[in-house]
């Protein structure tokens, strides 16, 4: 929204909440800029209790702790049954001890609860209330934008069964799916509430093609009129999913590519090869789905000029509509993290709150 930390300070206060939550992100630098908050808010209101959430929280949770008294409690993991059950004790003054998947304050120590297993039945968890953010939801990727209105995003899975060194999904997300009928009713939802477009934001929407199929064409069958966007790998497509993929109004498939050299992909353990990349492309062009991005990441350890020009130089020449280049980050929770802090390249004391990018230790 924009707003600066004396504007959300004046909302907090205007608000008067008696617990306040953040969501924090560690690339996005949004577990500082809560820090931040958390500090002037405690200055008005010693009392208020400050709850840290989110994939930065769950990695970091004793730095967190320890570094900002401020901050009352960390919830790892799945924040849905955790938060909920904190609140409840919150309200009524009790213990803590017992709420699984906290971190927390308690006399001037921190304790740390067992951990809260993932929730295995998603499609018990209720649809988000999207009106209580009273705000205009709009989509873009850098630059490029493209749904400035009626724009919302929905998850229909939850993590990624693969092995890649920079991503954190596959360690503290494991891999579920909700129904295909149950992803269903709350498209129907969506658009009777008169969303237009809409943006799949699973880590991987095409890991089983034929729930893909199975969901195109009940899309199909109940008529739904919403364009929508999703990404998927180049290794998991056929010719019949992305037909009915373009049937059922899917306006743009974002690929992560990510390098044109073998060696680099085998490092990322990407499971895929630069021919994959080719293929998807092709066969996305000729099921007619109108709009390809694909990502690029450089700047791996070790890696050449000659191997980064070769990926800027694939990325020109495939038959993509936008290109998402990155520097190669990386940040607590990621494989390609724990090597780095194991051979002592990097210093986790001082980078674990925002992450770095590899070009500036490598």
């Amino acid at each position: 929204m924009g707003f600066n930390l004396t504007q959300i300070v004046k909302w907090i206060k205007k608000k008067d909440p008696d617990a306040l939550g953040f969501s924090t992100l560690t690339a996005s630098g949004s577990g500082i800029s809560a820090a931040l908050t958390s500090i002037e808010v405690k200055k008005w209101n010693p009392n208020i209790k400050i709850v840290f959430g989110n994939r930065h929280v769950t990695h970091n949770d004793s730095r967190i702790l320890n570094k900002y008294p401020e901050v009352d409690i960390c919830v790892r993991g799945e924040g849905e049954i955790t938060f909920a059950e904190l609140i409840r004790a919150l309200e009524k003054d009790q213990s803590l001890k017992d709420i699984k998947g906290i971190t927390y304050r308690d006399n001037g120590k921190i304790k740390r609860n067992e951990e809260r297993p993932l929730i295995k039945d998603l499609d018990a968890i209720p649809f988000p209330d999207r009106k209580a953010l009273k705000i205009e939801y709009t989509g873009s990727f850098g630059s490029l934008e493209f749904a400035p209105e009626g724009f919302t995003s929905m998850t229909s899975s939850r993590g990624c069964p693969y092995q890649c060194t920079f991503c954190y999904g596959k360690r503290s997300v494991g891999f579920r799916t909700r129904s295909v009928e149950n992803i269903m009713e709350e498209i129907l939802f969506l658009e009777s509430e008169g969303y237009k477009y809409l943006n799949f934001v699973d880590d991987n929407f095409t890991v089983s093609k034929k729930r893909v199929i199975k969901l195109c064409r009940l899309m199909k069958k109940h008529k739904v009129d919403l364009d929508w966007i999703c990404e998927g790998r180049v290794n998991q497509v056929s010719d019949e999913m992305l037909r009915e993929m373009q049937r059922a109004n899917c306006r743009i498939m974002f690929y992560g590519i990510e390098s044109a050299n073998q060696r680099i992909l085998d490092y990322y353990r990407k499971n895929i090869t630069p021919s994959h990349s080719i293929i998807a492309v092709k066969k996305t062009r000729k099921a007619k789905i109108p709009f390809i991005l694909g990502s690029f990441i450089v700047g791996a350890p070790g890696e050449t000029f000659s191997e980064v020009y070769n990926t800027l130089k694939f990325a020109q020449k495939l038959d993509i509509d936008f290109p998402v280049y990155n520097l190669l980050g990386t940040m607590p929770g990621t494989d390609i993290w724990d090597e780095l802090v194991q051979k002592n390249i990097i210093n986790e004391d001082k980078y674990w709150e925002e992450g770095v990018h590899i070009s500036d230790v490598d």
